[in-house]
């Protein structure tokens, strides 16, 4: 009997070894989704220096700011694009005019163009520049977002500021940032992407108070929510980042070799579609997001 039980105690230890040393060979599944582009579309050369891309849902069509020249000449050949949702182009030059056009929001039949130191309003129905702010104080603005109340927000990239316009008046709201370009609004807050210090930082409306979402991120132009608490970013050069939940990024597309850019992106959700500009490329790319 002693014989038995000392026999049966060595078993089980054996087994709860076997067990552990199993169990260690197993690695940990990662709680962080795997994250892909697969590209869709790509729109031939003709949309020069494109620099933002967004979608309005309302008239089902794309636009896309041109802007042509140097990227801060006072030149007067920017323009803005048309294309449709499976990248066939609509009017490459549907409105002229604009000198170097960069961020694009849109606010009922308004689309709202940062170009250098002004904010121009475009009447959509009519594709006419219905007013310009001028926007005193600013160095360069560069990307616009909007709030469901009709606020528009925009970044100043030459001199670190963030704008808005809100019945009918240009406000600043913020200075002192590291060269702010990308912007997105989210409930309560701004996203903001600063050049200066490679970071994702948020804004928050109430207060102005600065927290950092992500870092690393080197010169990081177009922002995104994916709509599960992630983001997309941008870096300029050509690389596209997916920032997780716990402000940790990884690169999921990277263009700089082919001297093919990245810059102010829209997404959009209910499709997976992503929209690059390509900057100095000259076209717009369509990626799906693939998440596993």
């Amino acid at each position: 009997m002693r014989h038995f039980f000392l026999l049966s105690i060595i078993t089980f230890l054996l087994l709860s070894c076997a067990e552990k040393t199993e169990n260690k060979d197993i690695p940990a599944k990662s709680s962080k989704p795997k994250v892909t582009l697969v590209k869709k579309w790509e729109t031939d050369t003709v949309f020069t220096t494109s620099e933002s891309a967004i979608y309005d849902e309302k008239r089902d069509v794309i636009y896309v700011s041109n802007i042509e020249l140097g990227p801060w000449d006072a030149d007067g050949k920017g323009s803005i694009g048309q294309l449709s949702l499976d990248g066939k182009v609509i009017n490459a030059r549907w409105v002229e005019g604009l000198n170097a056009p960069k961020g694009l929001g849109i606010v009922n039949d308004y689309l709202y163009v940062t170009d250098l130191k002004t904010l121009v309003e475009i009447d959509i129905p009519t594709g006419k520049i219905n007013k310009k702010y001028e926007v005193e104080g600013a160095g360069g603005v560069n990307d616009v977002t909007t709030s469901p109340d009709g606020i528009v927000y925009f970044s100043d990239s030459q001199a670190g500021k963030i704008f808005k316009l809100e019945n009918g008046e240009v406000s600043q709201i913020k200075d002192n940032l590291a060269s702010s370009n990308g912007i997105f609004y989210e409930k309560d807050r701004l996203l903001i992407g600063t050049w200066g210090d490679e970071k994702l930082i948020a804004m928050s409306l109430s207060d102005n108070s600065l927290s950092t979402v992500s870092d690393s991120i080197p010169q990081p132009d177009g922002i995104e929510a994916d709509g599960t608490g992630g983001y997309l970013v941008t870096s300029w050069k050509g690389l596209i980042h997916y920032v997780h939940t716990d402000g940790t990024s990884e690169v999921i597309l990277d263009s700089v070799d082919d001297k093919i850019g990245a810059a102010d992106i829209d997404y959009i959700k209910e499709k997976n579609l992503l929209l690059v500009p390509t900057f100095f490329h000259n076209t717009v790319v369509a990626y799906e997001l693939v998440k596993n």
